[in-house]
């Protein structure tokens, strides 16, 4: 690599910066509370950027570049890469999964769409997966769209390639994969409708969701943010039935396990160890 690719660090004009399309939403809260953290402290971490001729365009950064613009700043501290630093479009994407997942700050559907779109690159790599055009293409088939037969293999390939530390660690568990990957069956125009409701952090009611048709995901979208408790709930307002009986303790339970992160679900086995061996036993 010659030195004219060598990343630069400076600080470059917001009003240069092109944040690509497809990019998770925004979280106004985080926002606003890194921008009160830069006027106190500044920005301790750069944003990265990819130069493309006169403009950038965001790679890593997205609440930091927010937060920036919220306070009217000018410019923002950034690491500049060129392409020659990356092998391919992929690994310009790859590398906004990867700082999502260390920063752990991903809801359940953001983090589902991040596993989704790191099996998907890591299997394209490896030469197994069939693209089917442009993700804005209405022709176009995701990898990730595949039947569960299929997915249960995926979700073992793509678990069996980090240790199990690193699979405790990031949430990558072949099963943790397989629920992933069903939830990011969910389209993008109603990702984006959730992104900011607490659906987005509930993983039973994201795959309670999923498991309707994509109209009646619609519909049941539009009940929830109208103010349905759950998606049973919307589902009882749209087929005009009977208010679902109150949940049980156990359901409750459940409900609280599923946002649980996994390092706190793994605390939980822990302590509920002996019971967990008893209930395998008498299966």
């Amino acid at each position: 690599m010659t030195e004219s690719h060598l990343a630069e660090h400076r600080a470059v004009k917001i009003a240069l910066i092109d944040v690509p399309s497809g990019r998770r939403a925004l979280d106004p809260n985080w926002v606003e509370a890194l921008a009160e953290d830069f006027k106190a402290r500044g920005q301790r971490t750069p944003i990265e950027l990819l130069q493309t001729g006169e403009r950038y365009r965001l790679v890593t950064g997205g609440h930091r570049l927010a937060a920036r613009l919220r306070n009217g700043d000018v410019t923002i501290d950034a690491i500049v890469k060129q392409w020659a630093d990356f092998a391919s479009e992929a690994e310009v994407k790859l590398a906004e999964i990867v700082e999502n997942f260390m920063r752990r700050e991903l809801s359940v559907l953001d983090r589902a769409f991040d596993v989704a779109a790191w099996r998907e690159l890591f299997e394209a790599v490896k030469g197994t997966v069939q693209r089917g055009g442009d993700r804005k293409s209405s022709k176009f088939k995701s990898a990730t769209l595949i039947g569960d037969d299929a997915m249960e293999l995926a979700s073992d390939r793509f678990a069996a390639n980090f240790t199990v530390a690193a699979q405790k660690a990031l949430g990558l568990s072949r099963d943790a994969v397989f629920r992933a990957l069903k939830i990011a069956r969910i389209g993008e125009s109603i990702r984006q409708r959730i992104a900011l409701h607490p659906i987005a952090d509930n993983q039973s009611e994201l795959l309670s969701l999923v498991a309707e048709t994509p109209a009646r995901q619609n519909a049941i979208v539009d009940r929830l943010l109208a103010g349905a408790v759950s998606v049973s709930d919307a589902i009882a307002i749209l087929d005009n039935l009977p208010t679902p009986a109150p949940r049980m303790p156990w359901e409750r339970m459940s409900e609280g396990f599923s946002r649980l992160k996994p390092a706190e679900q793994e605390r939980f086995f822990e302590a509920h160890e002996d019971a967990i061996r008893l209930w395998m036993a008498s299966r």
